[in-house]
């Protein structure tokens, strides 16, 4: 049976889910980030702690919560609007806490790690079951595109909101937002998944042996470039936040930026749809790389408004093909390399693998904050920027791998 290329009503129901997340993740990441070293008076050390702790809950929960998920396929769209539900009350905490934030930042850690643990490891399901092959890669481009539009416009419109009024009082908007996103999931049709999740029960264990003794080189690949990809990605964008925001200092100057390089990267991402394939694929993701070394070497050798500026574009129009080759790839793996009955294990290894490896970056980034200079900082930036040419060079490998 030929797949289809039209994108199904599932999929733009999560689409547009994944637009009210995208609104409301820039608040949480960004934002969130500016506000911690408002309040902490530029403290890196609890920044670093605070996404340590939300990846070392989600990243265990996820290999755990594939039972559920897997032997009871009926319930993960619960779960998915649990874990909606689970972020606004996370919101409601914003708003309720204030500045008391820093001294709870613990316990807000793994509340939000444990929603995106629930968030992340249904919807990936969810993702694979509204999409195929054939339209994965056009999903994932107008996702892209759609959500790079609404960030040229809400960055700027929270950073002037958050200085007239306040971190607190934006909040309890974007928790509005929240509500929305839970009635919108409810439309989600789940029917449109034919896995075959109930033909073997869920045993990451077994997955992983049977990966360790096979030949299947492609889903290697992949894991081992997850192990590389979630270091630079997460610690990457907190790294460009925490620069943009200690030079900048304002909220508006950081929604400014934020605005200016979605529209660039709006365009990125239209190129990658138009003429991304396995054949070019080299020339595309060398330029990015080349992008995001000359821009973190300008800010190790003279860090300034400039050389911070020309980082920031780098990254921003980097990363976004970076994550819509990391998702495409992802679903695609299914088929091509025939796991439908152990799906649920994939998307399970695949969250762990990128989990572990972005709480790697944040380790890194949070010895800089301990030693507490510039040096170390601009060490940890450069670490970061060598995992680069190693994750692009085993992306080109898997694209071009052929193997069923």
């Amino acid at each position: 049976m030929e797949e289809s290329k039209k994108i199904g009503k599932g999929a733009r129901y999560l689409i547009a889910n994944d637009l009210i997340h995208s609104i409301t993740g820039i608040f949480l990441s960004t934002f969130l980030v500016a506000y911690f070293l408002k309040i902490t008076n530029e403290n890196i050390i609890q920044i670093a702690l605070y996404y340590i702790i939300v990846n070392i809950t989600s990243g265990i929960g996820t290999l755990l919560i594939g039972h559920l998920i897997k032997n009871k396929p009926k319930i993960k769209i619960r779960i998915f609007l649990l874990s909606i539900v689970l972020r606004a009350i996370f919101i409601l905490f914003i708003v309720i806490l204030g500045e008391k934030l820093a001294s709870n930042f613990i316990i807000v850690a793994m509340f939000y790690g444990l929603s995106e643990l629930l968030f992340w490891s249904t919807h990936e399901t969810i993702f694979i079951g509204v999409t195929t092959n054939s339209n994965r890669q056009d999903y994932v481009s107008i996702k892209h595109i759609i959500s790079k539009i609404s960030k040229i416009v809400v960055p700027i419109i929270l950073g002037s909101s958050i200085e007239l009024y306040s971190f607190s009082k934006i909040a309890i908007y974007v928790l509005i937002l929240s509500i929305i996103q839970i009635f919108i999931s409810l439309q989600i049709n789940t029917n449109e998944d034919n896995s075959e999740e109930k033909i073997e029960k869920y045993d990451i264990k077994q997955y992983i042996k049977k990966l360790k003794n096979s030949k299947r080189t492609k889903l290697n690949q992949y894991y081992k470039s997850n192990l590389i990809y979630g270091i630079i990605e997460d610690p990457m964008s907190t790294i460009v936040t925490i620069l943009t925001v200690m030079t900048f200092k304002t909220s508006l100057n950081l929604g400014i930026l934020t605005t200016i390089f979605s529209a660039c990267a709006m365009g990125t991402i239209y190129i990658y749809k138009k003429y991304y394939n396995k054949k070019n694929c080299g020339i595309i993701l060398w330029i990015c790389a080349a992008f995001i070394i000359l821009g973190a070497l300008g800010i190790i050798f003279n860090t300034n408004r400039l050389t911070l500026v020309i980082y920031n574009f780098a990254c921003t129009v980097s990363l976004c093909v970076f994550d819509a080759i990391y998702n495409t790839q992802k679903g695609n793996l299914v088929q091509e390399c025939n796991i439908e009955k152990r799906k649920i294990e994939h998307i399970m290894l695949n969250s762990f693998c990128t989990r572990m490896s972005r709480m790697t970056g944040f380790i890194l980034i949070l010895i800089a904050g301990i030693i507490g200079n510039m040096t170390a900082f601009k060490i940890v930036l450069l670490l970061i920027t060598i995992c680069v040419p190693i994750y692009i060079n085993l992306i080109i490998k898997l694209e071009r791998n052929e193997e069923k």
